[in-house]
This record gives C-alpha cells, structure tokens and sequence, in this order.
C-alpha cells in the first residue's frame, strides 16, 4: 500500500524532471538567442524574459496550447530550467541575482484573449489575457518568503527557515510552508528574526471593463488581479492595461460546512499598458483625401456641418466641439510647469435645444469618452476616492470619471443640477490636469488629462431676456474661466428656424434601413463605435480607403442637400490632425496679444466698442481673465492643425479663434475695415480641389457654369432685403424651379411663381426686394441671370 500511496507522487516528480530537462534541450538548442535575451532583460534591471508561444512548438508541437490550458505544469519547470540555463552560462550573474527569473509569456492566446466578461468559472485554471481599465488599486504591502528563526534564550547563531508560499505562487496543491516553528529539533524555543527574513512587494488592483468594450446597457465586469515583485505599482487608476497570468481560485481556511464559492483571482505574470488604442489604420488614399479636403477653403465649415449632423442648426457650437475634438498643443516645461492643451466648452442654453444630442455623438465618435451627468455624479466621484476593502479592511485608491478619461473626454450633462461642494472638487483636474489625494496615509497624484465638455440649463431654467448673460448662467466666474468656450443656446422662435428645424426632422424620419439591415443616417451616427466598426469589417476590406462624403438623403422638396463627410472619415480627420503641433509665428503673436486687450477692455469697461461709449451699448460682460488669453492660443492652435499646419499658427487662425470667441458669448464681431460681409453659415460654399472619388450630393458630374462670373456682385449687398427674408425667398426659389421642372424662368414669371408660395401672413415680395434677393443668388452661384431674355437659370 505505500508503493501504491507513494507511485502519485513519484510519478508527478519524475514527469516534472521531465519538463526541466525538456526545457533544458530547447534553451541549450538556441543558446546564442537565449543568451543575448537574457542578458538584454538583467542589463535593464528586469527579471521577466520574454517567451513567444510560438517558439514552443520547436520543443514539443503542440506545447503552446498545453501551457495555456495548464500553465502550473509548465511554467515552473520552465523557469527552473531557466535558472539552471543562467547558472551554466554565466554564474556570477546567479549570485547577483536580486530575485529568481520568471517568464513573460507573449503571443497569440485565441479563445483566451477576453476582457472582464470573458472571465468565468471554465477559464479557473488557464493562462488569460485580459484587457480593461484599472479601478481600484491598493497599497504596495510587503508579503513574507521565507523566514527566519533563532534561539529565543541565547544568540549562538542557529538559524531555522521556513518557506511561505501562497496562490500567487503557482504552486500546485495546497499552499506549503505552514507556521512558524515553535522550538528546533533539540526542543529550544524559537522566534522570528524580522530583519532577517525575505520579502516580496505584494499588491492588488482590479480590472474593469472599458466603457467601450461594455455592452449597452449592461453593467461593466470586474476582475481582481494580484500581482508581486517587480509587477508591483506598475499599474494605476485610470490605466488601460494588458495583464497576462493564471485564472486562480483562492479557497479560505476549510471549516466544518462551505457553499463552495471561493473568491477568484487573475495571478499576474505580465502588466503592459494599451497607449495606442484600436483604431482603424491608414492608407494613402485616406491621407491623399484628407489633404485634399484640407486645402479647400471651407475645411472648417465644411467638418463643422458633418459634426453631429442630426441637430439643425448651432454652427458655431459644432465649430467649438469640433475644434475641442482636435485640441491646442501640450506645453511641459524645462521647470516642471504644465500648460494643458485640451480645450473645455460650455453649453448653457434652454430645453431641447439639442445639447445631450451634441454629447451624445461627442460620446460615440471620440476614441476615448466618459459620460456622466451631474445629478448622479459626486465630487469624488469625478476625481477619485478612497475607499476601505470590506475584505482585507485596507484602503485603496478608486479612480473617478476624469481620470478614466486620461487623454480623452467627459462628457457631463446637467452640469448645473450639480452640488456647489461637488463642483468645486473638479476645479484643480480642469486646469492643472490632475488629482491629488492626501488621505488615509496616502499622498497620491493621479492624471486627468481630459477635454470636459458640460452642457447646463439656465439659472431659472430657461433665459430670461431681463437679465443679463453672466446672471442667467449662474455660475461662478472661478469656474466659468477653466472653461476655453462658453456657449450660449437659445431657443429662438422665428419661422425661418422652424421651418428649417421641422425640414431636419422630416428628413430623418424618411431615412431608412439598407437591403442588408445596414443603419443609415441617424442610427448609423448615434450607434456605438464598435456596432459601426463591426459593420465596416464585414463589408469593407482593411486597405480600402474610407467613404469621404454621405450619400444624397432625402430632402424636402424644393430643396438641396448640402455636401457632408461621413462619421468615420471625420474620426479619421481628426486623429490624422491631433499629430501636428505648430507654434505660433511672430505675426500671429502680435495678433494674439491685440485680441486678448481688446476682449479685456470689453469686459473691464462693458462697451463692445471703445470708440462709441455711449449708455445703450454698455452691459455686463462675460469675465475675461488670463485664462481666456491661454484659451486664445488654443483655439488658434486647434484651428492651426485642422488645416494640417506642421510648421506655424498664421494670423487667420487667430482671427477665427478670436470670432469663435466672441460669438459664443453672444457679443457682436468686429469686421475689419475693407473687409466684405461674411455669408451666411448655412451656404454650401464650394472651395478647394474636387475630389475624384466619393463624390457628395453636390460633387457629382455636372455641367460647366453658364453665364457670366458674377456680374452684379455689388448689387447684392445691398439694403433691399434683409437676411430673413433672404433665406426664405431662397427655399422658394429652389421649390419653384422644382415643380416647374425647367432650367430657366422668366424674372417676372418667377416673381408670381414665389408670391404665390409665400406662407400665409408673410407679406409678398416687392421688385425690389425681389431682384436684390436675386442678385445675392446669383453672387452665390445659386442663380444666373440672363441680360439679354431676363430669365432666371437655376444652378443649384
């Protein structure tokens, strides 16, 4: 019976010495590669050698799928060969040796390779590769390896050890050691020599899954990994990161009676952080299309109107968005000083304006984005927290929404149902980019480096016209100034918005499912990142370039769509633009210092112009702090990077900056002298270089220009019609040619045509009225104008 008792354990030790002499023969096979790798790894200081999956199958096939269904059976042996490999080679290097030699296994782990979901009670054993974001992270707490006993009553130099193993050491069975021992083998007492005794650095932190990755409207899976030696602290809260290790269960001491559940962890062997994220890769058609639409002249409004194309209207808010999206340039000076390059903006503005809708596509188009609202947020919540483990009664550090959202965005809704005390804690991570937390015996400094984008509601819930901007906001100015744009959304109730607002509806609800159930047009733009990516897998090989422009979508009658580019060429714009860092030319230093006196002047003394002071014009203004000259300088700069300028911020981008400035606070804009009108936001401006491929709605094959090139531009800034009035005698202009399905109408046929289409209560347009309106069109290239026959040629 004790042949048969001891034939298990026999066996487990002869299959052991197995493996080690197998692992033996594979090092000795390579060993001026093994060699070289070793001595790369101890030369830096790092005791992890790296082993491929792949190189496995040169000492057994099929030894790679082994090792990750039953790692403890071959990483052990594996690194015993590896330590006995070292000593062969090179034994003074053993003796240096400042802990023993582990393995970082790297490689392709199929099935294996999951996130927190992926981690159940089948993978209880097995080599994982888990991906997610780091949570909570606790302290670096010694743990003891071996210890060490003398005599209690007399100093003669005895020394007993006892090894102390524990789950995280990938021993099969059950944790060796045991406890101390009370007296030595002559029966004399024992104690512990602390000084004496070996240690390891120990810690635990845990993995959740990245809001990405979750399935909506599931809550995220967690993980907890431990972690020892030189993996310690490497990850903190906030880090999005690679571990590899062993799926272990960690059962308590056995009682009596248990319900079999047992706490499980992932034993860590290898934490690498994920710096680049997953993004679709780069081809020379994408970057040949980007330079192209770079180079138009209506880049800015042309990106702006495809950002968040769904709500109509608030040009000037998607061109903030869009340039927050880009972001200024990074400053870390010689004397430790960070100057934040990311741009915050403000939505305060009425109901249904479309604010959470700007967010929400902010949210599903940027590669990193956090969204949380204020009602559900707290201060910690936002910054970080520390909370006691209910488990081992120790503190760790729980990382909030800013710092999940390092090198991203947060997006915070109902910024204004926050509490004061809660909005005070994000103060320090909006300027100076980080977190710090002196609590419980710890002092910890965390990133932040996010955009914040809030949207808010009025003091009273909607704008009151009696109060003046700053008191109807309702925030204080310490805050107010951390933000870069600050907009204001008003709810306006003219027809011509109306009109155009219900047009926007009615054109999204005729927008429809593809034949192969592919989404379209809203529910394209509003669906995850992922749904959209999966799609453009099954359907698009990875080397084709991506789609510029959306397809024509049904319009009103009478109407024209205007060009827009597509969801993911946008994201692929803006990633290609975030890689530029211009400085500022000498020109547009001049430039930057001029505005930023002149926006101070206009808050200090409440004119709008210094050069007619009168009582009517004076109201209070927005603060303007040196904040706001930071701001100046990077808004020019994301300006800068949107038109793909490496070298220098011009004069121009600081000059749009500074009118994107002013008009989100509601304050008139300056128009240089000899400068012309600007047109309208909402025109289909056509700039740049034509595009070959993808063409939009307007880029398609069309005939040549006829007519003359503008002969009656000066007519059409004139006073004979005003701006409303304009917008409307456009639509129908289009409507009229549209139903008349004719190229050319006569200027008085065309007149009656339109008075007979003017709502009702409207009143009708009058010669005048009507060929200024006209002569505008034409300065557009929207009509022409035959001298000749006097009719009207519809363009488009």
């Amino acid at each position: 019976m004790a042949g048969m008792d001891a034939d298990p354990g026999m066996r487990q030790k002869e299959e052991y010495e197995h493996k080690v002499r197998m692992f033996s023969e594979f090092l000795h096979n390579n060993r001026d590669e093994w060699e070289k790798r070793i001595d790369r790894e101890m030369a830096n200081d790092r005791f992890r050698i790296p082993l491929e999956l792949s190189e496995l199958s040169q000492a057994e096939p099929g030894l790679e799928s082994k090792l990750l269904q039953d790692p403890v059976k071959y990483l052990l042996p594996f690194e015993e060969a590896l330590l006995n490999f070292l000593g062969e080679t090179d034994d003074k290097a053993v003796k240096k040796l400042k802990q023993p030699l582990k393995l970082d296994v790297t490689g392709s782990f199929g099935r294996n390779h999951v996130t927190p979901r992926g981690v159940n009670a089948s993978t209880i054993g097995k080599l994982m590769c888990v991906e997610g974001i780091v949570t909570k992270c606790g302290v670096v707490t010694p743990s003891l390896v071996q210890s060490m006993h003398v005599h209690k009553e007399e100093d003669d130099g005895h020394i007993t050890t006892r090894d102390h193993r524990d789950g995280t050491s990938l021993i099969s069975g059950a944790s060796g050691g045991g406890g101390f021992p009370a007296a030595d083998g002559e029966g004399k007492a024992l104690m512990m020599d602390v000084s004496l005794s070996v240690y390891k650095d120990s810690q635990t932190f845990t993995v959740q899954e990245a809001p990405d990755n979750a399935p909506p409207g599931q809550i995220p899976r967690f993980v907890k990994v431990v972690c020892d030696g030189d993996l310690a602290d490497k990850a903190k809260p906030g880090d999005r990161v690679q571990v590899i290790g062993v799926y272990r269960s960690f059962p308590p001491p056995m009682g009596e009676f248990t319900n079999g559940v047992f706490p499980t962890k992932l034993v860590a062997t290898s934490i690498k952080a994920i710096k680049d994220l997953v993004e679709p890769s780069f081809v020379t058609a994408d970057v040949i299309n980007i330079r192209k639409i770079a180079a138009r002249e209506d880049t800015f409004k042309l990106l702006a109107r495809s950002f968040s194309p769904a709500i109509c209207g608030h040009e000037k808010v998607k061109e903030g968005m869009l340039l927050m999206m880009i972001g200024g340039t990074e400053k870390n000076l010689a004397n430790g000083t960070h100057l934040r390059g990311d741009i915050n903006v403000l939505l305060v503005g009425d109901p249904s304006c479309g604010k959470s809708q700007m967010l929400r596509f902010v949210m599903n188009t940027a590669p990193l984005a956090i969204s949380t609202t204020g009602r559900g947020s707290s201060g910690v919540g936002l910054t970080a927290a520390m909370i006691r483990d209910p488990a081992s009664r120790e503190f760790q550090l729980e990382a909030g929404a800013m710092v999940l959202a390092d090198r991203g965005v947060i997006c915070i809704d109902e910024f204004d149902k926050m509490g004061q005390g809660d909005r005070v804690s994000i103060h320090e991570a909006m300027e100076q980019q980080c977190v710090t937390i002196a609590k419980a015996g710890m002092h910890v400094t965390l990133n932040a480096r996010c955009s914040v984008l809030a949207a808010a509601n009025p003091i009273y819930g909607n704008f009151d016209p009696s109060l003046d901007l700053a008191k109807n906001i309702g925030l204080p100015d310490s805050l107010l100034s951390r933000f870069d744009l600050v907009y204001v959304v008003r709810d306006l109730t003219t027809e011509e918005i109306d009109r155009k607002i219900a047009t926007q509806v009615l054109r999204q609800c005729s927008t429809r499912q593809t034949d192969g159930g592919r989404l379209r047009g809203v529910e394209e733009i509003h669906s995850s990142i992922l749904e959209r990516r999966q799609v453009a897998d099954k359907d698009l090989d990875s080397q084709e370039p991506t789609k510029i422009f959306e397809d024509s979508m049904p319009t009103v009658e009478g109407e024209s769509a205007q060009q827009q580019v597509t969801v993911d060429f946008l994201r692929k714009y803006i990633r290609f633009a975030k890689r530029l860092k211009p400085v500022l030319s000498p020109e547009a230093q001049a430039a930057v210092a001029d505005k930023y006196v002149d926006m101070r002047m206009r808050f200090q003394s409440g004119f709008a112009d210094q050069n007619v002071q009168d009582a009517e014009n004076r109201k209070p203004r927005l603060a303007v702090t040196t904040r706001t000259l930071e701001a100046l300088i990077r808004l020019a700069t994301a300006h800068a990077k949107l038109k793909l300028r490496k070298d220098f911020v011009l004069e121009e981008d600081v000059l749009e900056a500074y009118r994107l400035m002013l008009a989100a606070r509601e304050e008139e804009v300056p128009i240089p002298p000899g400068a012309e009108p600007a047109l309208p936001d909402d025109e289909d401006e056509e700039g740049g270089e034509g595009l070959d491929d993808d063409k939009g709605p307007e880029g398609g094959d069309e005939a040549p220009r006829r007519g003359r090139k503008r002969p009656r531009e000066s007519q059409g800034d004139g006073p004979g019609i005003v701006a409303g009035r304009f917008d409307a005698l456009q639509t129908l202009v289009a409507r009229c040619f549209a139903r008349q399905k004719r190229d050319s109408i006569a200027r008085g046929e065309l007149l009656e045509l339109v008075n007979a289409e003017v709502a009702p209560g409207e009143p009708e347009y009058s010669r005048d009225e009507f060929d200024a309106g006209l002569a505008k069109l034409e300065a557009l290239n929207k009509v022409m104008i035959e001298e000749e026959s006097d009719e009207v040629i519809f363009v488009g």
